[in-house]
């Protein structure tokens, strides 16, 4: 990694463990905007990720994702999220705190500012299947996994989303399709 990039990141770190939020998000894009610069895509795309996870609704951050599909992203993923943004009218909310539920009716994900936005299962040992509550219904995947890796934490799970074929979500929030050449940053 550049770096630049690097210094960016422990700024924007540093300003999260302070509770700076808004300097932090502007950090996280500072250091997606220079890793795209010296064409770092995947790192990118994960600075822009951090940023999201801060404000899921961000539009800047997703904007900077869209911008740079094709080279290191989820075309389809990040065009959903990005059109499900302008169509629904949700809170904005972060997912960093990000906690998992349980209770008598089943397991949910809660995040600060919004309350439950995913209902989640365990079937097997290694597969999370996630749907979205019913506030959030028409959550795109990107979001969704965004919101999953901050729940459960750092780890390699295979995820269910809304009946789609299950994808393995990894611990830098990356996911890609069983079977495939290799992970891809989401």
């Amino acid at each position: 990694m550049n770096v630049e990039v690097r210094e960016h990141l422990g700024s924007a770190q540093s300003a999260l463990r302070a509770g700076e939020h808004a300097r932090a998000r502007a950090k996280f894009v500072e250091a997606g905007d220079l890793a795209a610069s010296v064409q770092l895509w995947r790192t990118s795309v994960r600075c822009y990720r951090h940023a999201l996870e801060i404000d899921l609704l961000d539009r800047l951050a997703l904007a900077r994702v869209i911008g740079l599909l094709g080279r290191g992203g989820h075309v389809v993923e990040w065009s959903e999220y990005a059109r499900a943004v302008d169509r629904h009218d949700w809170p904005h909310f972060g997912c960093l705190g990000a906690q998992i539920v349980i209770g008598d009716d089943g397991a949910v994900v809660e995040c600060a500012g919004a309350g439950p936005v995913l209902e989640v299962a365990m079937p097997e040992a290694d597969l999370v299947t996630a749907q979205p509550d019913g506030r959030f219904v028409g959550m795109p995947i990107a979001m969704a996994m965004i919101i999953v890796r901050r729940a459960l934490g750092p780890g390699v799970v295979r995820v269910a989303f809304a009946g789609r074929a299950p994808v393995v979500l990894d611990e830098n929030g990356d996911w890609s399709q069983r079977g495939s050449a290799g992970p891809t940053t989401g």
